[in-house]
């Protein structure tokens, strides 16, 4: 199981969106289930110290399967996994801002975001852990009323994602930013096979 790269590309975007109506400038880093940097947004403004730190975060959250803040609960002095930071060539995180990424239970990838307060951090991150969960429950919907024929699907795929954004936007009711990004993410989700 991965996270395809367009998807990541969403899950990006949607941090991006939050972060931006919140009015501050992040860096947004996505690693795949071996820590390895998948996608990387820097927004205009954000502070140069935090684009190391949301590739880490998202490295963090990635290979050791939990949050980075949870992390830094059980590396506090006396607790197990205290000097955990010293590992790794100095990438473990151990404040707030990098999450896993988990597709039918099991992690896939990891988040971090950087350049605000820790908490601003992780604001912007719960949208797009919530976003994954809708995402993969409607991929599992639409996956049985896609082509089957692997030549017809591709077509399908390749043709779908522009044509769909484009018929939502331009339709009677207006759609939000997150639900057309959640819709084009279940069915890259369901197309690409990451479930």
């Amino acid at each position: 199981m991965h996270i395809p790269h367009s998807l990541a590309r969403i899950l990006a975007s949607i941090a991006e969106q939050t972060a931006a109506e919140m009015g501050v400038p992040l860096t947004i880093a996505i690693a795949d289930g071996a820590g390895s940097l998948q996608f990387y947004v820097r927004m205009d403004g954000s502070l140069p110290a935090s684009m190391e730190i949301a590739v880490s975060k998202a490295y963090t959250s990635a290979i050791l399967r939990m949050s980075t803040h949870e992390l830094g609960q059980l590396a506090l002095s006396g607790k197990e996994l205290h000097g955990i930071q010293n590992t790794h060539q100095g990438k473990i995180i151990l404040f707030g801002g990098g999450f896993p990424l988990t597709l039918k239970g099991q992690v896939v990838g990891g988040i971090g975001i950087s350049g605000g307060s820790v908490e601003q951090d992780m604001r912007v991150a719960q949208p797009v852990l919530d976003g994954l969960v809708e995402i993969e429950s409607w991929a599992e919907q639409i996956r049985p009323c896609l082509p089957q024929n692997s030549n017809r699907r591709l077509k399908w795929t390749y043709g779908v994602e522009n044509e769909l954004r484009e018929a939502l936007q331009a339709s009677i009711c207006p759609l939000s930013f997150e639900f057309v990004s959640l819709l084009n993410g279940a069915l890259i989700l369901a197309l690409e096979g990451g479930l």
